[in-house]
């Protein structure tokens, strides 16, 4: 069973939510676009997860695709990483924060798990959730769309044990884009016999929105699948701050 994320409840986390002034550690200004050759400059090591596996990033990419690490290394909070060449991330999974950092450098989300027969949606599912605690909205987006992609031509959803990781008590949060493309790819694709027969138990609460969604659907409709729509798949699942957009995703129409 894929295990939950843990919640990041450090002091730093509570506190950076906007900077004090409009300065940030790499001289970019929230919501401008910096050169790409000025995304290179200075070496971070970050080191992941209670074993502190250490990944060399750049400081300036960070910046530019996350708010959190834009405050955190913000020299006008009294952060100490804001003046280290040192970054922890303890609450995070080293296989996780590799996928990340695939995804800053080369925007692929490609994996040999996600690409077999019957994908591994908790790959993505876990990416999905480190990307919302590091706030790298693009990254959510982009595996949004990744997901839908992936459940039209596998035709396949996600396993009971996903539906936990979501929708458990330790979850992502409600009202969120990853739980409702869920809950959407159960409601219009043909799944009744998949959660009526499956051996593990699906979660409650995902059980509870799935039946509300059906109930609230618009049958006429049933053939538009609002994943397959670009605009409707940004609308309803994508999530946005100064830092990312809807061409961040992968667009399909």
């Amino acid at each position: 069973m894929p295990a939950t994320a843990q919640q990041h409840e450090s002091s730093t986390t509570q506190q950076i939510t906007t900077p004090k002034e409009n300065t940030l550690p790499c001289s970019f200004l929230r919501g401008s676009t910096p050169p790409a050759r000025s995304l290179f400059q200075t070496i971070l090591t970050v080191t992941v997860g209670e074993e502190k596996r250490p990944f060399l990033v750049h400081r300036e990419i960070l910046c530019a695709v996350s708010p959190f690490f834009a405050a955190a290394l913000n020299p006008s909070y009294d952060f100490r990483e804001s003046r280290s060449s040192t970054f922890n991330l303890s609450f995070a999974r080293p296989v996780d924060f590799e996928y990340l950092v695939q995804w800053i450098y080369t925007r692929t989300l490609t994996h040999e798990e996600v690409a077999a027969p019957h994908p591994a949606y908790f790959r993505l599912i876990r990416l999905w959730i480190l990307a919302d605690e590091l706030q790298v909205e693009g990254c959510k987006n982009a595996i949004i769309d990744f997901m839908a992609k992936t459940a039209d031509e596998s035709n396949s959803v996600p396993t009971p044990d996903d539906t936990v990781t979501i929708f458990g008590e330790n979850g992502v949060r409600e009202g969120c884009g990853l739980r409702n493309l869920v809950v959407d790819l159960f409601a219009w694709k043909k799944t009744d016999h998949l959660v009526e027969g499956h051996e593990d138990s699906w979660d409650e609460t995902f059980l509870r929105f799935l039946v509300t969604r059906l109930k609230r659907m618009n049958w006429t409709d049933k053939a538009h699948a609002p994943w397959r729509n670009q605009s409707s798949r940004c609308r309803l699942y994508h999530e946005h701050n100064d830092q990312s957009s809807c061409g961040e995703g992968e667009k399909r129409k």
